[in-house]
């Protein structure tokens, strides 16, 4: 019995895993190739979408830095990499799916309340669960269940999912919507330094709190920041975000990333 659930403990997340990857390349390849008859507008999209290396490259150097610090391995940086960009997206939509199911059938919100609360409701819990998900199996297959890593894996994953999140946006507003796409992904480089990558982070490190063992933080220190995820992103996709919320949210967004990493940092002298 002792050796079936070792087994399953080392194959179970691989088969996750590769379930979450060729998932996310259907989602992913089948949206951006179809570009409702409008192909020459391609090389403008690849234009447009290259504005994303505004704010890839700094947190890319902020990723290269921590790995060194920490001594990750490239393993994890790798799987992180490859299942932030397709997993991660997989996952996600499978809980938005669940959760619109439960909100329009079970529940029967209204068109009002859909609209304004939705994306609030919606965003948090798919997005981080999702993203989530992602980290705990990059953790399990490289066997690297610590802070440290759950604290870079998370900002690699949610950067993953933040590019692709931009493509699609951006390739929507293209070739669905027939915008030019400039407007959109200025708006997403705008925010991209206070979103995802913090989320997913402050997740990260809160589910690793909570599953493993001798991690030198409380499992209420683990509920704390997976609330943090999920608080600071419903702040962020919700109507209060707006006026000179839409200043004090990013900072917030950024103090609680630095008190992670300043957590984790103590923890780990």
């Amino acid at each position: 019995m002792k050796e079936k659930f070792q087994t399953c403990k080392t194959y179970i997340p691989i088969i996750l895993a590769t379930i979450g990857f060729v998932n996310g390349c259907k989602i992913i390849f089948g949206e951006l190739g179809k570009p409702n008859g409008m192909e020459a507008k391609y090389p403008l999209f690849l234009l447009t979408i290259s504005l994303v290396a505004i704010y890839l490259i700094p947190l890319l150097v902020l990723t290269y830095y921590l790995a060194k610090r920490y001594n990750i391995s490239k393993q994890v940086i790798g799987l992180s990499w490859l299942l932030g960009l397709t997993s991660s997206i997989s996952f996600s939509e499978l809980g938005h799916t669940a959760i619109g199911y439960f909100l329009l059938e079970i529940v029967k919100v209204s068109d009002n309340f859909l609209k304004d609360w939705g994306a609030a409701i919606s965003g948090p819990l798919a997005e981080e669960i999702g993203k989530g998900l992602t980290v705990l199996l990059v953790l399990l297959i490289c066997r690297k269940m610590t802070l440290k890593n759950a604290l870079v894996s998370g900002v690699v994953v949610g950067l993953g999912f933040q590019i692709m999140e931009d493509i699609t946006f951006v390739f929507r507003d293209m070739f669905m919507n027939k915008l030019d796409g400039f407007e959109t992904i200025l708006e997403r480089v705008g925010q991209a330094g206070w979103a995802h990558w913090v989320f997913t982070l402050l997740f990260a490190i809160g589910l690793v709190a909570l599953l493993a063992k001798n991690t030198g933080m409380s499992k209420a220190q683990g509920v704390f920041w997976i609330g943090a995820s999920f608080g600071i992103h419903f702040l962020f996709n919700s109507p209060f975000n707006t006026g000179i919320f839409q200043t004090v949210f990013p900072i917030l967004s950024i103090l609680l990333g630095l008190f992670a990493y300043r957590t984790v940092e103590k923890l780990s002298e």
